[in-house]
C-alpha cells in the first residue's frame, strides 16, 4: 500500500488545506498602498533556481502576507513564463500594436544588433511598437520590449532611439522585474483580492510561476513595467546604455540626449513616472551620471548599425522643435 493511501497522509493533506486556506484569509485581510501612477502625457496625432520546483518559506507570508516573493528562488525559466503569457495583453493594455508592418519591422531590425550585445542568448525577446501616443517604453521579464510611438515623435537620431531600446534591454537583462517582485514596494501595491489570489496559489501547487498565479499578477505588473522600476535599477539601466552603445559603436556622449528631451517636454510639476522619467530632479541627476560615465568611453571607431531605423521613423517624422541642426 502506498504513503498516499494512509491515514496520515490524508491527515497532511488535510493540514495542508488549511493552512492554505489560512493564507488566503491573512492576505485578503492585508491592507495595500494603490500602485504607483503610470505617467501619462498624450501628443496627438497618428537568480540560479528554475522555477520548476516550490522553494517557499511560509513562516513569512503567515505573517501579513507581507513577503510574498522573498523566499522564492525565480530563474530565467519564470522570467520567459511571465513573458511569454502576459505580453500580448500588457500591449493589448497600452492601446495595442500599432498597424503598420514597415514601422513594426524596421523598429525590429534597428533593435536587432542592440540586442545582440546580450548575454543572456536564451531568451525569447521581442520588440514591439505600441499605439500610444504617451512618451514611454517598457520592458517585461522574459525580454519583452514595448515601445510607444509617442516615442518615434521625439527621438531625433538614431542614437537617441538607440538609448530608450538599450535602456529597456537593460531592465530585462538584469533580471529587474524579478528582483522588484521582491520588493516591499511591489507587495505593499498588491489588492487584498490580488494577495488571496496569489497566496492561495503558492500554497496549492507544487511548481511556482503557474498560468493562475501568473494571471494574477497581471495587473500589478503592468503598473510596475509602465509606471518604472525601482530608483535603483533605472539607474542601472541608464548605465546599460553605455554597455550597449560601448558593443555597437553608438556615441556614449549622445546617450543622455533622450533623457534631456523628456525634461524639456514634460510639465516640471510633474510628480508621476515611468520607465523612462522619474520626475525632474532625479531626471536630471541621471542625465548626469550618463554623461560622466561617457566621459570615460572611447569614441566610436567606426559607424553603429541604423537598418530599420528610416523606416520606423517614417510615419514619424520628429517633432520641429526637436530636430537636429548642422
Amino acid at each position: 500500500m502506498s504513503d498516499a493511501s494512509t491515514p496520515r497522509s490524508s491527515s497532511r493533506r488535510l493540514g495542508r488545506r488549511r493552512v492554505v486556506a489560512g493564507l488566503s484569509g491573512a492576505a485578503a485581510a492585508a491592507v495595500a498602498a494603490p500602485a504607483l501612477a503610470q505617467f501619462r502625457f498624450g501628443f496627438g496625432g497618428s537568480d540560479s533556481d528554475s522555477g520548476s520546483g516550490l522553494n517557499l518559506d511560509l513562516g513569512r507570508i503567515l505573517k501579513g502576507a507581507q513577503d510574498l516573493f522573498k523566499g522564492l528562488s525565480l530563474g530565467e525559466d519564470d522570467e520567459i513564463r511571465i513573458g511569454n503569457q502576459l505580453f500580448g495583453r500588457l500591449v493589448d493594455k497600452s492601446g495595442g500594436a500599432y498597424g503598420n508592418a514597415k514601422a513594426q519591422a524596421g523598429l525590429r531590425r534597428f533593435a536587432e544588433p542592440l540586442i545582440a550585445t546580450s548575454g543572456r542568448t536564451g531568451l525569447p525577446w521581442e520588440v514591439v511598437l505600441v499605439n500610444d501616443n504617451t512618451l514611454n517604453a517598457w520592458a517585461l521579464p522574459g525580454g519583452k520590449i514595448a515601445v510607444n510611438k509617442g516615442i518615434l515623435r521625439y527621438t531625433a537620431d538614431e542614437a537617441e532611439l538607440a538609448a530608450v531600446l538599450s535602456h529597456e534591454i537593460g531592465h530585462a537583462e538584469l533580471s529587474h522585474g524579478i528582483k522588484q517582485m521582491r520588493s516591499d514596494s511591489f507587495q505593499k501595491g498588491l489588492t487584498a483580492i490580488g494577495r488571496e489570489a496569489i497566496t492561495a496559489e503558492m500554497g496549492g501547487s507544487d511548481a511556482f510561476m503557474t498560468d493562475k498565479l501568473i494571471d494574477a499578477l497581471e495587473a500589478p505588473l503592468f503598473d510596475m513595467v509602465t509606471s518604472g522600476y525601482s530608483r535603483g535599477a533605472e539607474r542601472e539601466a541608464d548605465q546599460h546604455i553605455l554597455t550597449v552603445f560601448g558593443r555597437t559603436g553608438h556615441d556614449p556622449a549622445r546617450a543622455a540626449n533622450f533623457f534631456k528631451t523628456l525634461l524639456k517636454v514634460t510639465p516640471r510639476d510633474t510628480e508621476a513616472t515611468n520607465s523612462l522619467f522619474s520626475t525632474h530632479p532625479d531626471t536630471a541627476e541621471r542625465i548626469e551620471k550618463i554623461e560622466t560615465a561617457a566621459r570615460d568611453m572611447p569614441a566610436p571607431g567606426s559607424p553603429p548599425p541604423t537598418d530599420g531605423f528610416a523606416a520606423a521613423k517614417k510615419s514619424f517624422p520628429t517633432r520641429r522643435r526637436f530636430r537636429k541642426r548642422g
